[in-house]
């Protein structure tokens, strides 16, 4: 039994780092051969686990040697764009101009169900709102409406507005999260200093939020 846990965190520590190796791009889009890669790794990966006759090392080369070549491949893919061609698939227009395009619809075996379902969930009921609807590598359609069926832009309206920018964590469940003190410039002894104006401490904080304007969102966990 201790074998089999042993040999487990290993094998898991091993896909761990091969994941983060190649990177958040495969991870959230499975491309032909990032599923191919995807497929071999967890088949070789269980062998060792299953059975403890095979050595581990049967599990472990094969898995660098994948991870490799996918790093490898994409980065040829990034400095020769001629063969992203050979490796990846490349996105389709179902619907150009308005115009429904039959060929792409049947090569990418899209049905006209289907297509409206999709359509239906990005809010729109009707094709001829639709001005592109694309395809894409990791097999989501993005779909580009017409511009009378485009909300207006404050641009459009004539309203003055500021960015905002975005907000990010600096404490979470109690917990100094340095990577959102970093984005937002601050020193942990600034964040006390601004908690201790509020009356509470880092402990006392389930949630707290800073903008990149300086915006404070502050969630007490007696408030959670």
């Amino acid at each position: 039994m201790t074998t089999i846990l042993v040999r487990t965190v290993i094998i898991y520590v091993v896909l761990i780092s091969a994941m983060r190796l190649m990177g958040k791009r495969q991870i959230g889009e499975l491309e032909v051969s990032d599923l191919v890669t995807t497929l071999l790794i967890s088949e070789i990966a269980s062998l060792p686990i299953t059975d403890n006759d095979i050595p581990l090392a049967h599990a472990v080369i094969p898995i660098i040697i994948l991870v490799s070549f996918e790093v490898i491949s994409s980065a040829l893919t990034v400095l020769f764009p001629r063969i992203k061609g050979l490796i990846t698939a490349r996105p389709s227009t179902l619907i150009k101009n308005g115009t429904l395009c039959r060929r792409s619809m049947l090569d990418a075996r899209i049905s006209n169900d289907e297509l409206i379902s999709e359509l239906r969930q990005s809010g729109y009921t009707d094709i001829d709102d639709v001005l592109y609807a694309i395809l894409e590598k990791n097999g989501k359609i993005t779909i580009v409406p017409k511009a009378k069926t485009k909300p207006p832009t404050c641009q459009q309206l004539s309203i003055k507005t500021k960015e905002s920018g975005i907000f990010h964590i600096v404490i979470d469940n109690g917990t100094v999260n340095a990577h959102g003190l970093y984005e937002v410039g601050l020193s942990q002894q600034q964040l006390e200093h601004k908690l201790k104006k509020r009356g509470k401490s880092i402990k006392d904080v389930y949630l707290m939020m800073i903008s990149d304007l300086g915006e404070e969102r502050v969630i007490c966990k007696e408030d959670k």
